[in-house]
């Protein structure tokens, strides 16, 4: 399996903190494979999320292999609240017609895709975000915290959502949650961070 991520001894210290929040950091992640961050608030663990994605640059060590493409679901929607259900998934995937049509009538979204994001529940909205990070046919699924307001059944179908795309593509996944009933992959590889 291909390497999509390598980190070589990476530090990461934010301007104005008197530690790192990560430090000395090696990690291989390769396509197919799942990986859930373990660890107190503080540990880092967004912070790894945000390295993986591009969104952070290491203070000292190297990444190599980054992916080509990240799906990302935080425990915030952050949709653009004026466009629609479907405005917001046509940003990332134009021409995704029939997939973003079954996506939202799996996760119950179907009679929603016309409405403005503003008017959704927080859990319809963290619905949209997961159909979202899964449109860009990712190589590594992030998800941070993603589906803590769904309810047992709706988190039931937005995991299975993951597994089947997962199953059929072999996108990566890192995940984080401290709820160990609402994980993707419970029994899958675990990296704990900080004390």
């Amino acid at each position: 399996m291909s390497v999509l991520f390598h980190a070589d001894r990476v530090a990461l210290q934010y301007r104005g903190r008197s530690a790192p929040t990560l430090l000395d950091l090696t990690l291989m992640i390769r396509q197919g494979e799942t990986l859930r961050l373990d660890g107190p608030s503080g540990a880092g663990k967004t912070s790894l999320l945000r390295l993986i994605a591009g969104l952070e640059r290491p203070t000292s060590g190297r990444l190599h292999h980054l992916p080509q493409r990240i799906g990302m679901c935080f425990a915030e929607a952050r949709l653009i609240p004026q466009l629609s259900v479907t405005g917001n998934l046509q940003l990332v995937a134009p021409r995704a017609g029939a997939m973003m049509e079954d996506m939202l009538q799996a996760l119950g979204l179907g009679d929603v895709q016309g409405s403005p994001a503003q008017s959704l529940s927080k859990g319809q909205a963290q619905r949209v975000a997961l159909i979202r990070a899964l449109l860009v046919r990712p190589d590594i699924l992030l998800l941070d915290e993603g589906f803590g307001g769904l309810d047992p059944r709706t988190w039931q179908l937005a995991r299975d959502l993951i597994r089947k795309h997962h199953n059929q593509t072999g996108f990566a996944v890192v995940e984080i949650s401290h709820d160990p009933a609402r994980l993707v992959v419970p029994d899958g590889p675990c990296l704990r961070l900080g004390p």
